[in-house]
């Protein structure tokens, strides 16, 4: 779905929301393994040079999540499997 420009309109904003949410959610671990999924997921994408303009959802994504993922990751342990 995100390959369509509109579809990314509408979904990209919820998958964001989604992964601040579990980046930031203090009372229960976070899943590290699932939100690198996603995230990876979405910017392979993103990446492509056949879906169309991406400038604009690379910068919703940095500007709501690169924050919380380089606080996220400097407060992992350096033995966690996600940091390579």
């Amino acid at each position: 779905l995100l390959t369509f420009s509109e579809c990314r309109e509408a979904l990209l904003p919820l998958l964001i929301d989604q992964l601040s949410g579990q980046l930031d959610d203090n009372s229960n671990k976070p899943d590290h393994e699932a939100c690198s999924q996603l995230l990876s997921s979405v910017l392979e994408v993103l990446d492509r040079k056949d879906v169309g303009p991406t400038a604009k959802h690379i910068q919703q994504i940095m500007e709501r999540l690169l924050r919380r993922i380089n606080r996220t990751v400097i407060g992992m342990s350096r033995q966690s499997p996600h940091i390579v």
